[in-house]
């Protein structure tokens, strides 16, 4: 039986090359101009591309359109095949404003494929964009992504998503001294942010951060 116009095929191929390229569905839609939900239907097998699109998709992966439509069982010598991580769709949330709902439609950019391996089963998380140099010395720089998982406390040495006085919410690392709490930057070019006693009511956590992706 030909293995031409096969849908699971298909979707198992084009998963593979978007895993290969570390490339989301929101990255090919936008760059090939097909709807989101199209796309996902190829993805899962439950409908097949038309020609024109099937090229589009090779060209743009940089492939012969016989690496799509065919199946990719038979492997070279000494080759091993590739498993990828099975994945979700996590919201990129540019800013966050402390007055008004975290998942807010208005605050959601677009959805980030997340490998579920990197997640807790039952617990929310959200991307968010860093901004700034704060966090240089732990790596975190301007236009790097960042996997925030949804807590209202963290443990003492934890980076957080910290929001003070219902202003904009910040990256700092949390450090719990006797009534005290000390939001401390990753940089020597600015100075910590000490809270005591009741002070410490005016802090709002919004986050533990879990992940951050480099953009280069």
């Amino acid at each position: 039986m030909s293995n031409l116009g096969n849908k699971a095929i298909m979707a198992k191929n084009i998963q593979y090359y978007m895993d290969l390229n570390k490339k989301s569905r929101n990255d090919i839609c936008k760059a090939l101009g097909v709807k989101y939900t199209t796309f996902t239907d190829w993805v899962k097998g439950n409908s097949y591309p038309r020609i024109d699109k099937i090229e589009l998709m090779a060209n743009y992966f940089g492939i012969e359109k016989s690496d799509l439509v065919e199946d990719r069982k038979k492997l070279p010598d000494g080759a091993f095949p590739y498993i990828p991580s099975q994945t979700t769709q996590i919201p990129l949330i540019g800013s966050i404003n402390c007055g008004v709902p975290l998942f807010a439609e208005s605050n959601i950019e677009e959805y980030i494929e997340t490998p579920i391996e990197d997640m807790t089963h039952g617990d929310t998380y959200f991307w968010l964009r860093a901004m700034g140099d704060s966090m240089i010395n732990v790596g975190i720089h301007k236009g790097d992504l960042l996997l925030i998982r949804q807590q209202n406390d963290v443990n003492s040495g934890d980076i957080a998503v910290v929001c003070v006085d219902n202003e904009s919410a910040t990256l700092k690392k949390v450090i719990k001294k006797d009534n005290a709490i000390i939001l401390q930057p990753e940089n020597s070019a600015y100075e910590p942010q000490i809270y005591v006693g009741k002070e410490i009511e005016h802090i709002n956590i919004q986050g533990r951060l879990m992940q951050a992706r480099k953009n280069f």
